[in-house]
């Protein structure tokens, strides 16, 4: 019976191993010159318009693959999996036959296998899961008296509310968000706002290969409740007026590392429709197939394939926001790939109390940068369920998404701020910023703080339409508008309102204490301008 099943093991392995996972790569683009002369032909017109404000320039990896290469790939009987411009090249499982047969072809440049071990001498590991979720709980108990309701805790533990009182909801911010699946989205009254305003712009299953995105796995429904769930009185997503497109890139048959290529697939996808912000609440680093497990070495940021696309992704403006990982309490307690790539803004999970969450990974990156960057909610986490129920859940799987949607809120108030320095100024703003720690990275943000740090007395948030003067001011204060003010809101730098008031040409400023506030003024013609003012 023991010679049956090492014979049944031994035969079972032959099968698994025939093929390996690669990546074709070419050796070069021949009508680059056409594509860049014509732009269009391989990013929209938003996508240009997000290189055009941050000032990156269009470079060999936007262009499309030459067809032709894939063409004769496919004509060796291999059949690609995903076609990549950023990494030239296309991915497929392959046998060793068709690999040499592939690397005799004379556009090919290499083969690059995504194997790192050799099977004789790995133990398989206990794989971790997949999704970056931990326990939940089976409802929740209580009804608050907030607007927020059930999310209330998340919202305002990153002072979320001061951007959202000032108008900043996401509006004209397109995120992406990969996962396993999204059914309920298309039908649950949570979701009811973003159906009705024309806010779910479309996606596309990768593991089918179809448009179905309202199927599979339920864990991209509870991530994208987050940010666009609402139910009024009781819950409001972190970017509940942003724009979503819905990729299924994670397969809940397997663990394997063509989960990594339907990810850049679905990132490079993204990028060419003008996406703004990517939530990813997915990592990895053991798989079924323990020769393609990483090591924590491997958490370098350059090794991993996804962390690799996740870093063109964010060379090309996009910002994008991983889980931290679920691994803090096992054998594995780091940061999984693509959580470890550079201008990735990686998020750990903390509780109410602003302590970790015990199962949040921990960093740093094996070349010693500072990860996880910042933190979020991760512990009792409000979630809309597929079935239209709010409950509780825990993982950095919804810390990420939740600060994805606070970033978007950021990036509507500074549309032309470069991302990297939108993700300086909310680490500035942590908590733990002058001394981080190797499980919160910097902390829990200030978003009200980031927000007041980003803006000088005389930026504005919009074309400018309104003066204040003077300001600095001790007492009256002065309010020209080239269009009729509607209504004004003096907000305080916790993002409390503290007055209304209606159409004025003057506010009296005497009677409040020193300090920094926000004026929100209110026009007739729908628009609003956020003034920061400064009473001495």
């Amino acid at each position: 019976m023991q010679k049956y099943f090492t014979f049944l093991f031994l035969f079972l392995c032959g099968l698994l191993f025939s093929q390996d996972l690669v990546l074709i790569k070419f050796a070069d683009k021949p009508s680059a010159d056409t594509y860049f002369d014509n732009p269009l032909l391989m990013l929209s017109q938003k996508s240009l318009d997000r290189r055009a404000k941050y000032n990156i320039e269009l470079n060999l990896q936007d262009v499309p693959v030459e067809t032709s290469y894939v063409v004769e790939i496919e004509n060796l009987g291999i059949e690609p999996i995903a076609v990549s411009k950023w990494f030239n090249g296309v991915f497929a499982w392959c046998t060793e036959t068709e690999i040499s047969q592939a690397e005799a072809l004379s556009f090919v440049s290499e083969v690059e296998s995504f194997v790192r071990n050799d099977l004789r001498y790995v133990n398989r590991p206990q794989v971790e899961d997949k999704f970056q979720m931990e326990n939940q709980s089976q409802g929740l108990t209580g009804v608050t008296d907030f607007v927020y309701g059930y999310t209330e805790t998340q919202v305002t533990q990153l002072n979320l509310q001061y951007l959202h009182n000032l108008g900043f909801t996401g509006e004209g911010v397109t995120i992406a968000v990969m996962d396993n699946g999204f059914p309920g989205v298309n039908t649950q009254a949570g979701f009811a706002y973003l159906r009705d305003n024309d806010k779910i712009k479309g996606g596309y299953n990768f593991i089918d290969k179809n448009e179905d995105i309202y199927s599979r796995g339920t864990h991209g429904t509870v991530v994208l409740s987050t940010m666009g769930g609402y139910v009024e009185n009781q819950f409001v997503g972190t970017a509940i007026d942003a724009e979503y497109y819905l990729f299924i890139t994670e397969n809940t048959d397997h663990e394997l590392p063509d989960e990594e290529v339907n990810w850049i697939a679905a990132a490079e996808r993204a990028d060419s429709i003008g996406v703004d912000v990517m939530n990813t609440s997915l990592g990895y680093n053991h798989f079924d197939d323990p020769r393609y497990n990483y090591s924590y070495d491997d958490m370098d940021g350059q090794t991993t394939f996804i962390s690799r696309g996740s870093q063109f992704a964010a060379e090309r403006g996009i910002m994008v926001v991983n889980s931290a990982g679920n691994s803090g309490n096992g054998s594995w307690y780091y940061i999984t790939a693509p959580a470890d790539a550079e201008d990735v803004f990686t998020i750990g999970a903390v509780q109410s109390n602003n302590l970790p969450a015990g199962f949040s990974s921990y960093g740093p990156t094996s070349d010693g940068r500072i990860k996880p960057d910042v933190a979020a909610l991760g512990v009792n986490a409000a979630v809309i369920r597929p079935n239209g129920n709010i409950e509780n859940a825990n993982g950095t799987s919804f810390s990420s998404p939740i600060m994805a949607g606070a970033m978007a809120c950021l990036i509507q108030a500074y549309p032309h701020t470069q991302p990297a320095e939108l993700r300086q100024k909310v680490k500035e703003s942590a908590h733990l910023y002058e001394n981080p720690t190797a499980q919160l990275g910097y902390g829990i943000p200030d978003f009200g703080e980031a927000f007041e740090t980003l803006m000088s007395v005389e930026d504005l948030i919009s074309i400018e339409t309104v003066k204040i003067y003077p300001n600095p001011s001790s007492g009256i204060l002065n309010i020209e508008s080239d269009v009729p003010v509607f209504k004004m809101q003096l907000i305080s730098v916790e993002g409390k309102t503290l007055r209304n008031y209606n159409s004025s040409n003057q506010i009296n400023i005497q009677d409040l204490p020193k300090g920094i506030y926000v004026l929100k003024v209110q026009l007739e013609n729908g628009k609003t301008e956020i003034k920061k003012l400064i009473k001495n």
